[in-house]
């Protein structure tokens, strides 16, 4: 009889051990799915303050695994590239610390964008913008070669499938001033930057000479 107890005990425990075991794994897999667009928004929201910890691209990132091939993931891409070009400004006048490997970061996540993600993710409305700032990182890499050449393609092919680029600032600043935001022809805006770098060699000139020409539209 105590044998059967014990038995029966034994059977019981197991049976408790293994329910609990599936509830926590249920708990832990229902609590790892995390809507993607609620993802984008937690990026967007620390890209908009100019945080620069980094949180804006891991939230990113998050959006990407979670919503793959989606729409959320090709925005997050998209922005995982803004997010690191402005880094680089935003340290530059806070710090007076250009970081050029946010400038590296910002260029792979532009091109991851244009390559795998824009006509992947159905998000082919962001293609000109992505590779016009990605012409822009390159400039500010000193690589004027690049930039042309991308400004000549972004001319060329880009412009067929997105007629328009978005531009709140050419490059981010604190100056209320440099405010753009307006949607431009993407043609004339690849082909007025391109012709903008052959004519002037200081950086912070093409930049200034964009930013009027944009403002003027």
């Amino acid at each position: 009889m105590t044998k059967l107890i014990k038995t029966l005990f034994l059977t019981c425990l197991i049976c408790f051990v293994t329910i609990g075991a599936l509830g926590q794994r249920s708990a832990r897999q229902q609590g790892g799915s995390v809507d993607g667009s609620k993802l984008l928004e937690l990026g967007d929201y620390y890209y908009r303050s100019n945080d620069i910890s980094d949180a804006a691209d891991r939230y990113y990132q998050q959006a990407i695994d979670s919503s793959p091939g989606s729409q959320t993931a090709g925005y997050a891409q998209y922005n995982r590239g803004n997010y690191w070009f402005r880094k680089f400004y935003v340290l530059n006048e806070q710090r007076s610390k250009p970081d050029h490997s946010a400038l590296t970061q910002a260029e792979r996540h532009y091109y991851n964008f244009v390559d795998k993600f824009a006509r992947q993710t159905n998000t082919v409305g962001l293609l000109a913008d992505a590779e016009f700032y990605l012409a822009l990182v390159y400039l500010q890499q000193g690589n004027r070669e690049y930039a042309i050449g991308w400004l000549n393609h972004l001319q060329a092919e880009a412009a067929k499938q997105d007629q328009s680029i978005y531009v709140y600032k050419v490059v981010w600043s604190s100056r209320t001033g440099d405010v753009v935001d307006r949607n431009l022809d993407t043609a004339q805006l690849a082909a007025y930057a391109r012709d903008a770098i052959k004519k002037n060699t200081d950086t912070n000139d093409i930049i200034l000479d964009i930013k009027r020409w944009c403002q003027s539209q």
